[in-house]
């Protein structure tokens, strides 16, 4: 089956968990692929073919429209497909249903579980588990040889003998730990390799504040995708971001600040003086949490065959091809999101 693909973005950060599914169309040959950018993204230009207005995604007329965050206009033709933005569920309202979906895209039996007791109990909406796309690339990263990762290390200008520290904290400031621990890391800065990745919707005083603390220890990784840095990164400290779980593919140690659920999955920490320990702890113990983190990784994303796109894909051709999703119960009305979301379409022609 040949199928036209949209992709709905919000958020620029939805770029890299989008690619692999794009890349996967391509591969399988099995339909074309179209972006359409809004809000924060909108000034981000996507990997591929894009469309401007309403006008060109009727014109273009998508089979299914895939999207990693929570809206998708109602008006576009096309089997609405939510992937998500990441794959933990710490936030508040990670379960929410906005009522515009047709079907939902699950990482792993945790979330599938709790989304289809919501599609049995409100009836629009079907439910797949498939993996994420963003780590359909993780898996030759994982299996890297030590021979490799000191190349990537001296790639980054990091020291391939000394560990090196990823920091990649949440934005919302109700959750993210870089207010809290900057002056510990400050004063930690050159007894370590630090690798910091901020989210693009982080403070940006708080993000001025660690760009000051720049040296060739202390390295600022400006790219959207973070995969790449786990590669070379022998332990992570977040805080109740879905970094953390995206990391349990390596196996290696996390710190977390004041994480919500699954603390057990690395060393979780409350206060700021404590991260130090925390690291020594890890870098001389990154076997500890080694059974915490597979058993979370089973629940959370069990799939380290790189196919979570074609799975996506499969299972779209499958639902278009069945008409299953017509039979669905009707959705929410939802008359004041509907405009909302039609505003925030219109305002990309100003």
């Amino acid at each position: 089956m040949v199928l036209k693909y949209l992709f709905f973005v919000t958020k620029s950060y939805s770029f890299p968990i989008l690619e692999p599914v794009q890349d996967a169309v391509n591969k399988l040959g099995r339909g074309s692929v179209a972006w359409f950018t809004a809000s924060t993204a909108k000034n981000h230009p996507p990997p591929g073919l894009r469309l401007t207005s309403s006008e060109e995604v009727l014109n273009y007329n998508p089979d299914a429209i895939l999207v990693p965050g929570n809206i998708v206009p109602h008006f576009w033709p096309g089997l609405k497909v939510q992937i998500f933005h990441g794959i933990d569920d710490e936030p508040k309202g990670f379960y929410r249903i906005t009522g515009f979906f047709d079907l939902y895209c699950t990482p792993g039996p945790d979330i599938t579980t709790k989304f289809k007791q919501l599609a049995r109990r409100k009836g629009h909406f079907l439910v797949e588990e498939t993996g994420w796309p963003k780590l359909d690339p993780v898996g030759p990263m994982v299996n890297i040889s030590d021979t490799d990762k000191r190349k990537l290390k001296k790639k980054y200008g990091l020291d391939p003998d000394q560990p090196v520290i990823l920091y990649a904290p949440t934005f919302p400031p109700k959750y993210t730990s870089a207010p809290d621990l900057f002056q510990t890391i400050k004063g930690l800065k050159n007894r370590f390799q630090w690798l910091i990745k901020f989210h693009p919707l982080m403070n940006r005083d708080v993000q001025q504040q660690y760009q000051k603390l720049r040296n060739t220890n202390f390295i600022i990784c400006e790219d959207l995708n973070i995969i790449n840095y786990m590669s070379v990164a022998d332990l992570l400290i977040t805080d109740t971001s879905s970094v953390a779980y995206e990391f349990l593919a390596f196996d290696r140690p996390i710190i977390t600040y004041r994480a919500i659920a699954r603390q057990d999955k690395g060393i979780n920490i409350i206060a700021a003086e404590e991260l130090i320990g925390a690291i020594e702890r890890a870098i001389a113990e990154p076997q500890e949490f080694s059974e915490n983190r597979a058993k979370y990784r089973n629940k959370i994303h069990p799939y380290a065959d790189g196919k979570s796109s074609n799975r996506i894909i499969n299972y779209i051709e499958n639902i278009i091809e069945s008409d299953s999703y017509k039979q669905l119960k009707p959705k929410p009305r939802n008359w004041i999101r509907k405009r909302q979301i039609r505003k925030l379409i219109e305002a990309k022609r100003n």
